[in-house]
């Protein structure tokens, strides 16, 4: 059996530049690296995801932010209720600096940056609640090594009197599976 291979090129990268042959047998070699052994995973496997996953620059600081606010809240009394309390409404916004090209194939979404490829569930990200994020990291020589999930570090500073916080998510990737 033949590989499809990629038309992406280093001047021509586009979310695009997979073909969906390229987005089915990225997405089949995901899940065998995720869920097929909880200790280890296939280089072979590894080694086909970066070479079919085109590789991007990496910016040298990535850097993303969400943030939220709640309108103003009322509460009175009604009759034949009792106290009512109706909070405003939450406004979220997001945004990044320094991402790098995504790839969707199936439920991933999975960019490469040279030493590792960086694999996330679609409807998860850095901000999600349970985020489900990993990292398939290389050797210098290009071997297979390791894979790491995504575990946040969340920190909240309040400031004093006014009932203003400020969270701060810091990205940490803690040790999950290794190259067989």
């Amino acid at each position: 059996m033949t590989e499809p291979t990629s038309r992406a090129t280093a001047g021509n990268l586009t979310p695009s530049s997979l073909t969906i042959d390229d987005r089915f047998v990225i997405a089949a070699a995901l899940d065998r690296i995720l869920y097929d052994d909880p200790d280890h995973f296939a280089t072979e496997d590894a080694r086909l995801l970066r070479r079919m996953i085109p590789r991007t620059p990496s910016p040298w600081l990535r850097l993303g932010f969400r943030a939220e606010s709640q309108g103003p809240s009322m509460s009175g009394r009604a009759a034949g209720v009792g106290d009512v309390k109706m909070d405003g409404d939450k406004k979220v916004v997001e945004g990044g600096v320094g991402e790098a090209p995504v790839w969707r194939c199936g439920q991933y979404k999975i960019s490469n940056h040279g030493d590792d490829l960086e694999i996330w569930q679609v409807m998860s990200d850095e901000f999600a609640e349970e985020p489900k994020g990993a990292r398939l990291e290389y050797g210098a020589t290009g071997t297979p090594e390791r894979l790491t999930f995504f575990q946040p570090r969340d920190l909240e500073l309040r400031i004093p009197f006014t009932g203003i916080a400020v969270g701060l998510r810091l990205g940490g990737w803690q040790p999950w599976k290794k190259a067989s």
